[in-house]
């Protein structure tokens, strides 16, 4: 086939067959499929991607706080094609920060659980903030905090019972009193209020003349 088929776009012809020739037996042969450099690098794309979505359903944490870029790079030592991943903090939420050690161990740990040879092709981990509203992150605080010793907790003073037993209560303490006893109470003022009124209506008089005491 020459270079005006090419441009003509005609087919070569395919040689003819003999009419008796058969396959022989035992001939036929597999070539070893290999996958392109690109079709490795997304596959193993999606197999992060999908590591980080197991981590945070099993962790509780919402989908929308956390993803993540998965960022071609090489190895330091084999200088081999690799993969990054930087996690992208969406929502702030100090407890990300606090606990983010144990999320990278977690991610590693499941990632090699699927797949073991991902110690030679991820270089490691990143973080980086896209917030979309960074107003509710707190400020800066005063220079000399950072290295400042924490506060230890303040711990409540074990506070002594009021009273024990045979000590002596000090100032008034009201007893709680039945309604049989203010009746009683009541009825006995007024039954004194009757006999003074007695004593004013007959003209009696409490209070004798006062008189020299003899010596």
């Amino acid at each position: 086939m020459g270079v005006l088929d090419l441009l003509m776009g005609r087919k070569a012809q395919s040689p003819a067959k003999p009419r008796n020739s058969r396959p022989a037996q035992n001939s036929i042969q597999f070539e070893a499929s290999q996958l392109s450099p690109q079709s490795v690098t997304s596959v193993r794309k999606d197999v992060l991607r999908l590591v980080l979505r197991e981590l945070l359903t099993r962790n509780g944490i919402p989908q929308g706080w956390v993803a993540a870029d998965m960022l071609r790079t090489t190895t330091s030592s084999k200088r081999q094609e690799a993969l990054h991943v930087r996690f992208l903090v969406r929502r702030w939420e100090p407890r990300l920060l606090e606990h983010g050690p144990a999320i990278e161990q977690e991610f590693a740990h499941r990632l090699l659980i699927l797949d073991p040879q991902a110690r030679e092709w991820l270089s490691g981990f990143s973080w980086q903030f896209v917030l979309e509203d960074t107003r509710v992150c707190p400020p800066l605080p005063h220079p000399g905090s950072w290295t400042a010793p924490s506060a230890p907790p303040q711990e409540e003073p074990v506070r002594a019972p009021l009273t024990k037993p045979g000590d002596i209560i000090e100032g008034p303490m009201v007893l709680p009193r039945t309604s049989d006893e203010v009746r009683a109470d009541l009825e006995q003022l007024l039954a004194l209020r009757d006999a003074d009124q007695k004593r004013h209506a007959q003209g009696g008089d409490h209070f004798a003349a006062t008189r020299p005491a003899t010596l």
